[in-house]
């Protein structure tokens, strides 16, 4: 056996997977070289969610001690309680801009909202709240990046990846979320 097969079986156990039953749904989460790469929270069974884990990362390894940690701090967070995420990601994929959103959106405290117009001033773009809103889109570890915190500049939530009443559940946890006014926007 070469050394160049050497490394290709080295990187082959870089990537992990997890997935697990939460009072939101089933959260899946991918790792590679022990940074979180992807959350996703889908309603599906366990065999649906590891064929769908199995398929879309063929060369991942499913594995629930690397994953210990964020579990922990899930479930803690999904029973309310405040918590710092304080876990390696990798988000290096995405292309500059985004990273400059995601980077913001770490910044924004628990039990606060912020609108994706105040994200586009803060970071020196103050007509690209759109583009603020793409950026959020595609936040590929929800939660932990809390894109659910972000909503529209006249009070009403806007979107969410993982569906609008995920959303809602979200910032009822951090309690600035009481259901909408007949208008539409939120009420705290």
């Amino acid at each position: 056996m070469g050394a160049g097969h050497l490394t290709r079986m080295s990187n082959m156990g870089s990537t992990y997977y997890t997935f697990f039953e939460s009072s939101i749904g089933t959260i899946s989460v991918i790792s590679r070289n022990e940074k979180i790469t992807s959350l996703d929270i889908r309603r599906e069974n366990a065999y649906e969610a590891k064929k769908r884990l199995s398929v879309s990362y063929p060369e991942a390894i499913e594995s629930e001690k690397s994953f210990k940690k964020i579990k922990l701090l899930l479930d803690r967070y999904l029973k309310g309680e405040k918590v710092d995420f304080d876990v390696d990601i990798d988000i290096s994929r995405e292309s500059p801009f985004t990273l400059k959103v995601l980077g913001e959106l770490r910044k924004i405290p628990y039990g606060k909202l912020r609108s994706y117009l105040w994200i586009g001033k803060k970071l020196g773009y103050p007509m690209a709240a759109r583009a603020v809103g793409q950026a959020v889109k595609r936040n590929p570890i929800p939660i932990i990046i809390p894109c659910h915190r972000v909503i529209r500049d006249d009070g009403s939530l806007g979107g969410f990846s993982l569906g609008i009443e995920i959303k809602k559940r979200l910032l009822m946890l951090e309690g600035v979320f009481n259901g909408l006014n007949k208008s539409g926007l939120i009420e705290t």
